[in-house]
């Protein structure tokens, strides 16, 4: 992972620094320098990167350029010149510091050194290499509250896919460059945890250790092409003004087409595809695949497409083969039915997210009885005091309880709108004084999309004052967390809720996204002004940042298989997973955003 660095760059980053070697000492310092090198630069370097592959492969002496722009001849630096085939990496090189045409030009060599001698090496593949570029700026040392293998200890410095950082001692000598980060899979804790392990034989060395950080320009050409295409944290940003109506439909409608994609002829969804190793894992979780049937149920109804609503039915079936009444384990208990699973555990949000997609299936009529079972599955897991055990028998639980019991109240609502009943609103009312003291007591981010959505659609039916207030209270707590330029000064952030951690955000924004958009519709149901413009800003911002998450064609160029991942939602903006859940939330996310800001466009 990344490139370890020689003894002489060692001994450079601390000249960088004004540091006698061996006596680094962090400093309270700005943001570290991104190399100023324009477009019009940047093309210049492609040309010599190229000009130097040709010229190596002819066994010409190695390329001079006769003209060198003078803003580029001022700049000494280090340069990694990476050789990208069908997203595969072919070679890499680096080298420096050195006036930057030349550094680009060694690093270059170096990667052709890689590939073999010329005679293995066809021109014509030359010519197919997409060539990527990344100039490193200068590092800046670090002082840490504690040694860099404590959890989070790093956190405060680097942040994930900006930052390069470098650890230096007397023998551990380690780089890990930004892109190195979002091309990986991994995180960065991961990558330390890695680096730590392999100095646990002599753990004085980690005492030893100084860290320094940097930034670094980040671009690329694609083969036969004179385009530059620039990055930052491997991204290229989301603008405010894309969210808008077309916008947001085009982003909706790539979702659901990767999601569809992504599905088995058994009606799962394939869980998590890793872009960077192209490959998907075997894991699963029947929740969240639920989730996923629910999402597509709903874009069929949405969109009205043959395509989201056959492979919202296909996974409602798989499902319902796990259909068992109630009364198999509670006799006397009638027309209650849940979902058993393979792996009995028999979670409550199986259950309630099946109730769901059955719900928001366009034809949803023909679920009508079993919709009806199942919400008297659920009303028998209530208890007295309003709380829902989790899990159906022969499982017994009650973790779960940010996740579960607001599904299965989303559930209930959405039954009580094509059916009211006084089961239901006595389950809201009973579930309302559980959990309005069981979030002040211990508050958590999971905890609010789910209750919002569900005390949302109950209270714009039965006009409750309680309910409504309820829905405030969770929406203002969550949205104080939003990202913004007060309080993150990565714009491609903004927008994204930081639920658990000071200034990081992922793709659970965008099932924070659901309540909020719905949170929006209430607001202005009942007429609260300035509910309304605040909520609406919150759901606009967040609707960005989910937008940001999409893997677009153009942050594909590391990808071996593009179809696998392009319109799928990545982890966070650095982290590539791609989960079935998370587009799942996106997907619902946005389209409720759609209906909140544009009610008028709305289908």
């Amino acid at each position: 992972m990344g490139y370890k660095l020689s003894l002489a760059t060692c001994m450079s980053i601390a000249v960088c620094l004004g540091l006698a070697p061996g006596a680094l000492m962090a400093q309270a310092l700005d943001e570290p320098s991104v190399p100023a090198i324009s477009d019009t630069h940047r093309e210049f370097l492609c040309r010599v990167v190229r000009r130097t592959l040709r010229d190596a492969f002819s066994r010409r002496a190695a390329y001079e350029p006769g003209y060198v722009p003078g803003a580029l001849d001022s700049l000494s630096l280090e340069v990694i010149v990476r050789l990208r085939q069908s997203g595969y990496l072919r070679a890499a090189g680096i080298a420096g510091p050195l006036p930057v045409v030349q550094a680009t030009r060694d690093a270059a060599s170096a990667a052709y050194d890689m590939l073999g001698s010329a005679s293995d090496v066809e021109l014509d593949l030359l010519n197919d290499f997409l060539i990527e570029i990344e100039v490193i700026g200068p590092p800046q040392a670090v002082e840490l509250s504690s040694d860099w293998t404590q959890p989070r200890a790093v956190d405060p410095y680097i942040e994930p896919g900006i930052h390069g950082l470098v650890l230096l001692g007397p023998r551990i000598q380690h780089r890990l460059a930004p892109t190195d980060v979002f091309t990986s899979d991994m995180i960065l804790a991961e990558i330390l945890a890695t680096w730590a392990k392999n100095t646990q034989s002599d753990p004085s060395q980690i005492a030893k250790t100084k860290l320094m950080r940097f930034r670094t320009a980040h671009w690329y050409q694609p083969a036969g092409s004179d385009t530059i295409v620039s990055l930052n944290r491997g991204l290229i940003r989301v603008p405010a003004s894309a969210v808008t109506s077309k916008g947001l439909d085009e982003c909706i409608e790539k979702i659901a087409r990767y999601m569809a994609y992504r599905q088995l002829d058994s009606g799962l969804f394939t869980y998590q595809y890793e872009p960077g190793a192209d490959h998907y894992t075997d894991e699963n979780n029947l929740v969240r695949q639920v989730g996923a049937a629910a999402a597509m149920a709903a874009h069929a109804r949405w969109s009205g497409k043959s395509a989201s609503s056959a492979a919202a039915e296909v996974a409602i079936r798989y499902h319902l083969q796990g259909l068992v009444e109630v009364s198999s384990v509670a006799p006397g208990t009638e027309n209650a039915a849940y979902i058993a699973t393979a792996d009995k555990r028999n979670k409550l949000g199986v259950t309630a997210l099946l109730c769901i997609a059955m719900a928001e299936h366009p034809d949803a009529g023909q679920y009508a009885e079993i919709r009806k079972k199942l919400v008297n599955g659920m009303l028998w897991l209530q208890r007295p005091s309003g709380m829902f055990v989790t899990a159906f028998p022969p499982a017994e639980r009650i973790d779960a309880q940010d996740y579960f019991p607001g599904e299965a109240l989303l559930a209930m609502a959405m039954q009580y709108h094509h059916e009211p009943s006084a089961e239901v609103l006595q389950a809201f009312d009973s579930a309302i004084a559980f959990y309005r003291g069981f979030f002040e007591n211990r508050p958590s981010p999971a905890f609010v999309p789910w209750q919002v959505q569900a005390y949302t659609l109950m209270s714009q039916q039965g006009k409750r004052r309680d309910y409504v207030e309820y829905v405030f209270e969770l929406t203002d707590w969550l949205a104080d967390k939003q990202l913004d330029p007060s309080n993150c000064k990565w714009s491609e952030m903004w927008g994204g809720i930081a639920s658990y951690q000071e200034g990081r955000a992922g793709v659970a924004t965008a099932a924070y996204l659901e309540g909020f958009a719905d949170a929006l519709v209430l607001a202005r149901t009942i007429g609260d002004a300035q509910r309304v413009a605040r909520y609406e800003k919150l759901v606009r911002d967040a609707a960005r940042f989910v937008m940001q998450l999409q893997i677009r064609l153009e942050e594909a160029y590391f990808i071996r298989s593009p179809q696998d991942a392009i319109g799928g939602i990545r982890t966070t903006p650095s982290l590539n997973l791609l989960r079935i859940d998370h587009c799942q939330h996106a997907l619902v996310g946005l389209m409720k955003a759609k209906k909140a800001l544009f009610p008028e466009a709305t289908r």
